[in-house]
């Protein structure tokens, strides 16, 4: 509301009310600072001339303003049987001049290793279109003077139009023989044991729902309960291997395991038939995007997972071949997409802007 309230002009400044409480607004009034009680404040006009509506857009006229500082502005409505409603309050800078919104764009961009230089003092930074005129810019790096090879710290940092420096965003980096290289983050496989672990590689393999470790985050399936098992209670562990071959710590889960029903417990299997696509992506966070399947499908649910594993939506479709997804309040980044079709996932990458 700050920025709202440092934006008035001599100009009508046009608020939407929606607070009536009878089925029409039949009368507006505001006040500074002091209530004069109902039916005394200064009063507003409907911008369609009429008041006729449960829902009014209103003019509050700022031509006469209170002195410079801050100011609480009262604003009630009277609804067709004549009652006056609560008083909306909010607090109000009233400066000498106009105050607009800050401008968001990134004017400069530097990175540096390991050590802060300073701000302003790293290496500049170049963006890609050969001007900094956004909020988001793809920038570029120049890497022919490297550190040592090595495990190093690279930081980069941005500075507004107001010429203040973001804080670093770090990444670790290794340096080879004239080199940078960033990790890659992928499962490569999974394994299963119960009980007693055989090793880091020695257990039973696992399977990706969609026939490819080429992900993050994977939907993973496995076979037969390896033999012998003891009937009843017994922890069963998971473990995942990335992409450069290191194993993960194990997960474990208490399970009650009936060594008595004859045969196998099945796993419903990827439908193989139904593309998933996210259109658009990269997506802007104020449009949103959409899921596109090939053929309708029931009890469709899409989970969307942040960078850093949190849950930022949660919701459930029905026979749909385009699913709409909004999420307002997500910041930029890239997001994991999980839709799950009759309780088999897909996972898919989004890029949001």
């Amino acid at each position: 509301m700050s920025q709202f309230a440092r934006s008035f002009s001599s100009a009508a400044l046009a608020l939407t009310l929606s607070g009536a409480i009878a089925q029409r607004v039949d009368n507006a009034e505001y006040f500074w600072d002091t209530d004069p009680g109902a039916g005394n404040g200064i009063g507003m006009s409907a911008e369609d001339g009429a008041f006729d509506a449960a829902f009014e857009r209103i003019f509050l006229n700022t031509s006469s303003l209170p002195g410079l500082g801050a100011h609480t502005l009262g604003i009630r409505v009277k609804d067709q049987n004549l009652n006056w409603g609560a008083v909306f309050s909010t607090v109000i800078v009233i400066e000498p001049s106009i105050v607009t919104a800050p401008e968001i764009e990134v004017s400069e961009a530097e990175f540096f290793w390991d050590v802060d230089p300073g701000e302003g003092s790293g290496t500049p930074m170049l963006a890609f279109d050969g001007d900094y005129n956004s909020a988001l810019e793809s920038i570029a790096m120049e890497t022919s003077a490297l550190p040592v090879d090595g495990v190093h710290v690279l930081n980069v940092r941005a500075r507004d139009v107001n010429d203040a420096w973001s804080v670093p965003f770090r990444v670790i980096v290794e340096v080879l023989g004239g080199a940078v290289t960033f990790p890659e983050i992928r499962v490569s496989a999974a394994e299963y044991f119960v009980n007693i672990d055989p090793g880091a590689g020695n257990a039973m393999p696992m399977l990706a729902v969609d026939g490819d470790f080429g992900s993050a985050l994977e939907a993973i399936k496995g076979g037969g309960i390896p033999a012998p098992v003891d009937a009843g209670v017994n922890v069963l562990w998971l473990r995942a291997r990335d992409a450069n071959n290191a194993w993960g710590p194990s997960f474990g889960i208490v399970v009650n395991i009936d060594t008595t029903i004859a045969g196998t417990v099945g796993m419903d299997e990827a439908a193989t038939t139904n593309d998933v696509r996210l259109v658009p992506n990269p997506a802007r966070m104020d449009e949103g995007f959409a899921i596109l399947l090939d053929q309708r499908t029931s009890n469709v649910r899409v989970v969307v997972f942040d960078a850093a594993g949190r849950k930022v939506m949660d919701r459930a479709y029905s026979n749909q071949m385009r699913l709409e997804v909004a999420m307002p309040t997500a910041a930029a980044g890239v997001y994991q997409v999980g839709v799950y079709m009759n309780g088999v996932p897909r996972w898919k990458r989004l890029v949001v802007q």
